[in-house]
């Protein structure tokens, strides 16, 4: 019986900008995104397929685009840290209409990595492009990645 050496995790001297990881598709499921309009109650008719609407909220674009942050650092042999990683803050640019049946082919990387305040920061860039390889949504994630304080986890 073989067992697996866990990876070690992925810590600021190991993170590199460039660190990347494969493409990842995202489908624009139409039972996603009914469900979507039911739990927010959003009555807009281009989101109901029984009102002609083949349209899906902006708002599923990152769970359609993902920062993908665990694949990239299994991608370089590392797991995530097991500390918090608190969200700092989001740069976003939404381009496109997203629309049910769509696949959204998405690119993450690690962009920038910055230090301000006695706190490590890594940014994650993602874009996605829809199946016709037009840009649909461009963003940056911030996220504390050493020196977070207690205040952090509560933003």
């Amino acid at each position: 019986m073989t067992t697996e050496t866990p990876l070690p995790p992925y810590e600021w001297d190991d993170a590199e900008i460039g660190d990347t990881r494969p493409p990842y598709d995202g489908y624009v499921d139409p039972d996603l995104v009914a469900k979507y309009v039911r739990i927010t109650g959003d009555a807009n008719p281009a989101l109901r397929p029984e009102a002609g609407g083949d349209g899906a909220p902006l708002a599923m674009l990152i769970h359609m685009a993902p920062s993908g942050r665990a694949d990239i650092m299994a991608t370089k042999g590392f797991s995530p840290p097991v500390r918090p990683t608190p969200f700092a803050r989001i740069e976003l640019e939404l381009f496109e209409k997203i629309h049910q049946g769509d696949v959204i082919t998405t690119t993450a990387s690690v962009v920038d990595k910055y230090e301000r305040r006695g706190r490590k920061y890594l940014v994650w860039g993602v874009e996605g492009r829809n199946q016709s390889g037009r840009l649909v949504i461009r963003y940056r994630q911030h996220n504390v990645w050493e020196g977070s304080k207690s205040e952090d986890r509560t933003r």
